[in-house]
């Protein structure tokens, strides 16, 4: 897999993951054997449906372990050691939280450029890989962009805090 294929998280995605999994792994799982072992044992299982139920259960919690194992093996974590010194008062990937107005609108929003396995809109944390991320990075607080969609807009930086 190439290093451009690869799934980009930040150091605290990486370590949300891990717990996410390793609940899964070690709570989650187990239990829903148990409960599938404890619908197996009451008997004839073609007209059994918490039986069905509980395999279902268990076959979800394996396809979501699965994938966020391939996850963390196929990842590039960011590290802060790695940005220049240039590099830190811009719109970058791992960065601080941004917060840019739009022109037309007036509408002032704050976020987070994070990888798409970490992205959560509602809370702030965008893609970067979405439209206003590209338009974005690697700018500085009092620049102008625009942002590359059907109906093209412009938003202002205003600030961008540092971790």
């Amino acid at each position: 897999m190439a290093d451009n294929d690869k799934e980009v998280l930040t150091k605290e995605g990486k370590e949300n993951i891990e717990k996410k999994l390793n609940h899964l792994i070690n709570v989650e799982k187990p239990r829903a054997l148990s409960d599938l072992n404890l619908a197996r044992s009451q008997g004839d299982l073609s007209e059994n449906a918490d039986y069905d139920a509980a395999r279902e259960r268990v076959q979800e919690l394996e396809t979501e372990i699965n994938k966020l194992q391939y996850t963390l093996d196929h990842c590039i974590v960011l590290d802060d050691g790695d940005v220049k010194a240039g590099d830190l008062h811009t719109c970058r990937l791992g960065g601080g939280k941004i917060t840019v107005k739009n022109i037309e609108k007036g509408t002032v929003e704050t976020f987070s450029i994070v990888g798409s396995a970490e992205a959560d809109p509602l809370n702030g944390k965008i893609s970067n890989t979405c439209p206003v991320a590209i338009a974005v990075l690697g700018h500085r607080a009092g620049d102008m962009v625009e942002v590359q969609v059907k109906t093209p807009y412009s938003l202002v930086i205003e600030n961008i805090e540092e971790n």
